[in-house]
Formats: structure tokens, sequence, C-alpha cells
């Protein structure tokens, strides 16, 4: 990994983090900082020159838009992870998902966990673009 790709990291990170909190705190994913992880993570592409991940990352969103429909997952997700999945290399693409869904995991016992202690009766949702956010920074600094 060379000054360059860490710099391009580092932004990532902090617009990663800049996502988490707003999907934290109102769950929801913006479209412009989905448009900043692409337009960044399409840079990093360029200058790999590994264009082989935009086909998969193509495929996640035309399946994350059927599993939309479906209501399975968030349009924001959706859109996240296409933009992420770009700039991450075809071999560490199986190995970021299975962070992601690790991740989102741990965050759904710790949610549930918290539900059932505080016996609360609300509807719980996983804000899912802190485990996207996780596993993709792992993913693409593994492709760098």
């Amino acid at each position: 990994m060379n000054n360059n790709s860490i710099i391009w990291w580092a932004f990532l990170f902090t617009i990663s983090c800049i996502i988490c909190y707003q999907d934290i705190t109102k769950r929801t994913i913006s479209n412009q900082m989905c448009i900043i992880v692409l337009i960044i993570c399409i840079c990093l592409v360029i200058k790999s020159g590994n264009y082989s991940s935009l086909y998969y990352s193509v495929i996640i969103f035309f399946v994350g838009f059927i599993l939309f429909i479906k209501k399975i997952i968030a349009a924001g997700d959706v859109k996240l992870i296409s933009s992420f999945f770009i700039a991450i290399n075809q071999n560490y693409q199986l190995l970021t998902f299975t962070i992601i869904l690790l991740a989102g995991g741990v965050i759904s016992i710790v949610l549930l966990t918290h539900k059932v202690i505080n016996k609360k009766n609300t509807t719980m949702t996983v804000p899912y673009g802190v485990p996207i956010c996780i596993g993709c920074l792992f993913g693409i600094a593994a492709s760098l």
C-alpha cells in the first residue's frame, strides 16, 4: 500500500464514519454519501487497473435491487455495498461478505439483548450500514 492509497483509504474511512453515524442515528444512508464512496472507489479502481470487480458490483446491485423489492434489505444498503465493492478485488469479496455478515450478526445480537433487557416492545431495525462499512474497509485495505 503506497502513500496515495493510504490517503484514499483514510478518506473512505472518514466518509464511512459519517455514514455509520447517520445510519445509527437516523437509520438512513444518504445518496450523496453513496455517490462520494462510488467516486472514491472508481478512482481506486482506475489507479489499480483492476476492472474485474466492476462486473461483480453490478451483480450485487441487481441482486440487492431484487432483495429491496422483496423488502429484505434497504435501498441505501444496496447502493452503499455496490459502491464499495467496485474497489474490492474479487479475491477478497467472499472474505468481505463474511466480515459484513459476522459484524451484522454481532450488532443484531447486541440490539436484541438490549431490547430484551430493557423490555422494550418496539420494532427493531439493524443499522446495516455499519457492518457494510467495516467489512468493505477491510476488503479495500486488503485489495490495495
